[in-house]
C-alpha cells in the first residue's frame, strides 16, 4: 500500500480509538514483557501507523513486532548518551545525520520522540524525562525512493521542519560542519566505514552503528587462505567459509572499536536485539571523550596483526588523523 494513501485510512481520534481497543492488557504484556519501551502502540500508534510499524485495524504483526523492538531497544541504547549531550549543550540545537537512512524509521523515532520530550510527554523514557532540547535530523540516502518515502512520513508526522533528507551518496551529502550525532542503521559493508569517518572526521559527539555484511575482512581471509601454506595462527577459520565469514565479522567490529578509541571515543558493542530475531544485531557506542587515546592504538595495532595484517576501510578513510595523531606511529 502506497505510504501517501496509508496516513489517510483512519483520522488520528479512530485510530487512536482502535488502539486503545485492541490493546488489552494481555497484548500489551505480550508486545512489551511489562518493559517501558519508548514507542508504546496506544500513546504513539500514530507514529507506529505512519512508519509502518502498525497495521490499519491497530494490531502490530508478527513481521512488525520484530522491528518494533528493534527500534525501541536502540533508542533505549542511544537515549542516555542523547540526555548527556542535551545537559552538555542546553540551548543548542543539536544535529543527527542518519546516513544510508533507508526508511528512516531510527530518525523519525528520535525527531518524534525529542518533539515528545519538549512537551513533556515521555514519562516513559526514564533518561529523558527531564530533558528538552531541539533537534535537526538530515537523512542521507543514495536511494530515491526510500527518500520520498521518508519525507511523506516526516510531513504526516509533522515533522518536516526538523527533517530534511538528501538522494546522495554519503560522500556528496551538503553537510553543517557541525555534527552532534552520527548513525547508521544496516549499512552494508564499508559504507558503515564511510559514516564512521565521517563522524571522526567532523568530531561528532556520538557515533552509533550497527553494522552489516562485513565482506571485506572475509575476502581478505580468503586470500589469507590461497597463500599461507597452512602455517598462519588462524588456518582452520581460514579454511571454513562459515567459521570465516564468522570471525571476519568480529574481527571487523573489533578493529573498528579499537580504532575509534585511539581517536579519542568511549566506546562499546552490545546486541540490540536477540539474536533469534536477527544475526545482524550489534551496535557499535562511541562517545567524544578527547582528540586520542594511545592504548586504544595498541589494541588497534595488536588486532591488525593477529588479522593478517589487513588494512580496512576506515583505517584507509581516516589515515591522516592516525598520522597527525599518533605521528611516531605508536
Amino acid at each position: 500500500m502506497p505510504d501517501e494513501w496509508r496516513v489517510k485510512i483512519h483520522s488520528p481520534s479512530d485510530l487512536a480509538g482502535r488502539a486503545r481497543l485492541h490493546w488489552t492488557s494481555d497484548r500489551l504484556q505480550r508486545l512489551m514483557a511489562g518493559k517501558r519501551l519508548p514507542l508504546h502502540p496506544v500513546t504513539h500508534a500514530a507514529f507506529l501507523h505512519v512508519t509502518g510499524l502498525m497495521s490499519d485495524d491497530a494490531s502490530v504483526t508478527s513481521g512488525q513486532v520484530k522491528k518494533y523492538l528493534q527500534i525501541n531497544h536502540m533508542i533505549s541504547l542511544i537515549a542516555p548518551p542523547f540526555r548527556a549531550l542535551a545537559k552538555a549543550m542546553p540551548g543548542r540545537t543539536l544535529t543527527l545525520l542518519d546516513a544510508g537512512c533507508g526508511n528512516s524509521y531510527l530518525s523519525l523515532a528520535f525527531a518524534f520522540l525529542a518533539r515528545e520530550a519538549n512537551a513533556g510527554r515521555l514519562p516513559q523514557i526514564a533518561d529523558w524525562k527531564d530533558t528538552a532540547f531541539d533537534l535537526q535530523v538530515i537523512g542521507v540516502d543514495s536511494n530515491a525512493e526510500v527518500i520520498r518515502q521518508s519525507r511523506e512520513r516526516a510531513e504526516a508526522l509533522g515533522l518536516g521542519e526538523v527533517m530534511s533528507f538528501q538522494a546522495v551518496p554519503l560522500s556528496a551529502a551538503v553537510l553543517p560542519d557541525r555534527l552532534h550525532a552520527v548513525m547508521a542503521l544496516h549499512a552494508c559493508d564499508t559504507a558503515t566505514d564511510e559514516a564512521l569517518a565521517l563522524g571522526l572526521r567532523r568530531q561528532a559527539d556520538l557515533l552509533a552503528v550497527a553494522p552489516c555484511c562485513q565482506a571485506e575482512l572475509a575476502q581478505h581471509f580468503k586470500a589469507l587462505a590461497a597463500r599461507s601454506g597452512g602455517s598462519h595462527p588462524l588456518e582452520v577459520i581460514l579454511h571454513s567459509p562459515n567459521l570465516r565469514r564468522d570471525t571476519a565479522a568480529t574481527f571487523t567490529d573489533a578493529l573498528r572499536l579499537a580504532l575509534v578509541r585511539a581517536l579519542g571515543y568511549e566506546a562499546t558493542a552490545t546486541e540490540f536485539i536477540p539474536s533469534a530475531h536477527t544475526p545482524k544485531n550489534r551496535l557499535l557506542l562511541a562517545e567524544r571523550r578527547g582528540r586520542y587515546n594511545k592504548a586504544g592504538l595498541t589494541s588497534f595495532l595488536a588486532l591488525k596483526t593477529a588479522s593478517g595484517e589487513a588494512t580496512l576501510a576506515l583505517e584507509r578513510a581516516v589515515q591522516d588523523l592516525l598520522q597527525e595523531r599518533f605521528p611516531d606511529g605508536n
